[in-house]
């Protein structure tokens, strides 16, 4: 959707005053069924159910997804909930692409974890650009596309894992 380009604006976030939302994905994260550190695009692909149809008839499908960690474990630059009004106004159907690939140095020291919070990737990546890059080796940050998919429910809370302080000056 060649228009959905021009909003504002390409690496922003809806706190910093942009349209988008900010989604976190991993091309290469761990792998395996039963891995509780499994993440990413790899994961999905060799893992998941990738192939299936996603419709409420697939029963197989929404266990995996509701309980087997079956799908991508992407991460939202805001927790949307109604709890807190900065995170309930944060909502946006407009997410800016950020695609991290860990380097071969961290899959080799096992460094390639499950990450689940905004701030921790942004800091990881400016700090250690050995370790998380964007795909290819390029620099971390948005790939430059808009996905637009609308969220279907909100939490009520916000779980205590996803209170992480962003480093000073480790924005992008």
């Amino acid at each position: 959707m060649p228009l959905l380009q021009g909003s504002a604006f390409l690496g922003g976030d809806d706190f910093l005053g942009a349209a988008r939302a900010r989604i976190f994905l991993f091309s290469n994260g761990q792998t395996g069924a039963d891995n509780p550190e499994a993440q990413g695009l790899s994961h999905l692909i060799a893992d998941g159910h990738s192939a299936e149809d996603a419709n409420l008839g697939n029963a197989g499908l929404l266990k995996a997804l509701r309980e087997d960690d079956g799908d991508a474990q992407n991460v939202l630059g805001d927790f949307l909930s109604l709890a807190d009004p900065r995170h309930a106004n944060a909502y946006s159907p407009l997410w800016d692409a950020q695609i991290g690939e860990w380097t071969q140095k961290a899959i080799d020291a096992g460094l390639n974890k499950r990450q689940t919070d905004e701030n921790r990737i942004l800091n990881l990546a400016a700090s250690r650009p050995d370790l998380l890059t964007g795909p290819g080796g390029s620099p971390y940050g948005s790939v430059g596309f808009v996905i637009n998919c609308p969220t279907v429910a909100f939490e009520d809370k916000v779980p205590a894992e996803a209170a992480v302080a962003p480093t000073p000056g480790g924005q992008f």
